[in-house]
């Protein structure tokens, strides 16, 4: 009798077993031949990994590359839906679940462009248009903080120019590469033509966890879940970069966070035909080297989106910043995920609101955890702001996308940089009304040991408060920079009344970007005034200004000609250098 039911029983687990095997998903073979093989879709994930799937979605990445759908589409193409620039109006409509975008010239012309896709869902969202077969990004945005349509012209650093399409470009040979899931451009070489494919648009679980059918598939029987939560000695067929090290678990990020090019250039026609070959987990360094200040691809230069020093000043290169910095060269244990998390935190930066503080870095300088420790250190109160690890180590330095970021090369502070190298300094981002030799001197009191060999510039020019000298006589990004810390969105609060004159004068910049950022701070001030548009035609910007300086004049008249006389000696001596944005 127990014979029976001991076969009865096991007859039974062998027709469940069968059920369940008969109805696993086949994953294994996906896209069998093709650069993606194997990769599956972020829905796949969803049976077993609610949580993360929920995280993920609430992440900007997620919404990185999107069909243009009314539930993915955030511009305005309904009400306030026209510009007009550079005597181009232009007009943005929604026809049922249509998107579309109308060009009107100034000569009778008139072209009309589908929106197909969407790239971006945080600061701007930029518009595809697929004209054959091919996806261009059309030259105009939406701008998500401000809620108002821009031109791209707007974001890059150029001077003003005439051409309104000049940052119309492939999307298909550039962005497709880091804004979506293994890329395969598929480029015919005879006919310059693209048949892109991705195995998934946005950035999804595939970036990070690589090709995921084995571990679905195998995932998809309660055995094999069961031996996978007894032992982690079980593989699983799956890369998380926690468990990676350092310097692997670095290149998952640095892949798209480090502006790159192939090890050998002659694979960059494998690359723009079969696809990208890197997969999550492998040595990046085997396909790629990360772009450099003295990088150069035929005659093309990348030398404009460094500083003199070799520091990025551009985002998209943390993975560069990171690889000089001592606290990953000495250590080899830093990686992105020191500091950020990919499945919690805000959005906005992917980082907890612990991780904004101190914390991280004090877990290596634990010396530093008091604070009467952190005073000595910093010679700065410490619950202030120059008592923060970050505004120190990691001053806001770097461009992207409409705003000033914290670098990820970490450093000490080096005024001197400033007057040899043109570099900016921690010092500075701070104390905006005080000058580089003002910081150089001050560095040399507080940390005799460490600053004994630097000394004072003898141009008179780092005799002026940084915070004015910059925003003149500095570089197009320089004065964005600084643009943007002279309007309190920095670490410091400069007084109004001493800064709005040159706010004002740092409006009439020829740079579009830093007119932007001027307009911001001069909004922030005084929300009884217009905002002054910084796209706007010249005599509609001049109008603008007139209404401010009138305004300010009742206030402070002696500083509004002040600021007009430094302004004009300090652009006499600067140097511009257009910077093309590698986002």
């Amino acid at each position: 009798m127990l014979s029976k039911s001991l076969l009865l029983t096991s007859l039974a687990a062998c027709v469940v077993a069968l059920v369940v095997f008969a109805a696993r998903p086949e994953y294994v073979g996906t896209r069998a031949g093709h650069a993606d093989e194997d990769y599956i879709q972020s829905k796949n994930c969803l049976a077993c990994h609610q949580e993360h799937f929920a995280s993920w979605a609430r992440t900007y990445h997620s919404r990185m590359t999107q069909e243009a759908r009314p539930a993915s589409v955030q511009g305005d193409f309904e009400h306030d839906n026209t510009l007009e620039y550079l005597s181009v109006k232009a007009r943005m409509e929604r026809r049922g679940d249509k998107f579309s975008m109308t060009f009107n010239f100034a000569d009778g012309r008139s072209q009309t462009y589908s929106v197909d896709r969407t790239v971006g869902s945080r600061r701007i969202e930029q518009y595809l248009t697929k004209q054959p077969g091919q996806y261009t990004r059309l030259p105009l945005a939406y701008d998500l903080t401000n809620r108002r349509w821009m031109s791209l012209n707007g974001s890059f650093f150029y001077p003003d120019k005439d051409d309104f399409f000049q940052h119309q470009t492939l999307w298909d040979g550039n962005c497709v590469f880091c804004h979506n899931v293994k890329a395969q451009p598929h480029l015919n070489v005879q006919t310059k033509q693209y048949n892109t494919e991705v195995a998934e648009l946005g950035i999804a679980c595939g970036a990070c966890h690589g090709a995921a059918a084995r571990h679905a598939e195998e995932a998809s029987s309660p055995l094999t879940r069961t031996l996978w939560q007894l032992s982690e000695a079980e593989p699983r067929h799956i890369v998380n970069p926690q468990k990676l090290d350092a310097e692997r678990s670095l290149q998952v990020c640095g892949r798209c966070h480090g502006q790159r090019v192939p090890q050998e250039l002659s694979r960059i026609q494998e690359i723009l035909g079969r696809g990208d070959p890197f997969n999550a987990g492998e040595d990046l360094a085997k396909i790629y080297k990360p772009v450099q200040r003295d990088t150069t691809v035929g005659t093309y230069s990348f030398a404009n989106r460094f500083w003199a020093n070799g520091s990025p000043r551009l985002t998209a290169y943390e993975y560069q910043g990171i690889l000089r910095s001592r606290c990953y060269t000495e250590g080899k244990q830093m990686t992105c995920l020191t500091c950020h998390t990919m499945h919690g935190g805000d959005p906005k930066g992917q980082i907890t609101e612990e991780n904004r503080s101190n914390k991280p870095c004090l877990e290596c300088h634990q010396e530093l955890k008091t604070s009467e420790s952190l005073t000595a250190h910093t010679k700065h109160s410490a619950d202030s702001t120059g008592s923060s690890c970050y505004n120190c180590h990691m001053p806001r330095v770097v461009y992207g996308v409409m705003s000033i970021h914290p670098t990820h090369d970490i450093t000490v502070p080096q005024p001197e940089l400033t007057a040899a190298q043109a570099v900016p300094n921690a010092c500075t981002q701070c104390h905006l009304d005080k000058s580089v030799n003002w910081a150089i001197t001050e560095s040399k009191r507080l940390w005799t040991k460490r600053y004994a060999a630097a000394q004072p510039s003898s141009d008179k020019q780092f005799d002026t408060a940084e915070g004015v000298r910059a925003l003149f006589a500095g570089d197009a990004l320089t004065r964005a920079i600084t643009a943007e810390a002279m309007s309190g969105n920095g670490v410091s609060q400069p007084d109004a009344r001493w800064a709005l004159p040159y706010l004002l004068e740092a409006f009439e910049d020829n740079y579009p970007i830093v007119r932007f950022f001027a307009a911001n701070g001069l909004a922030k001030s005084n929300a009884q005034l217009a905002k002054p548009d910084y796209l706007a035609a010249s005599s509609v910007r001049q109008a603008a200004l007139n209404q401010w300086r009138a305004s300010l004049a009742a206030l402070n008249s002696l500083g509004l000609e002040q600021a007009k006389t430094l302004a004009a000696t300090l652009r006499a001596i600067r140097k511009d250098v257009d910077i093309e944005v590698g986002e």
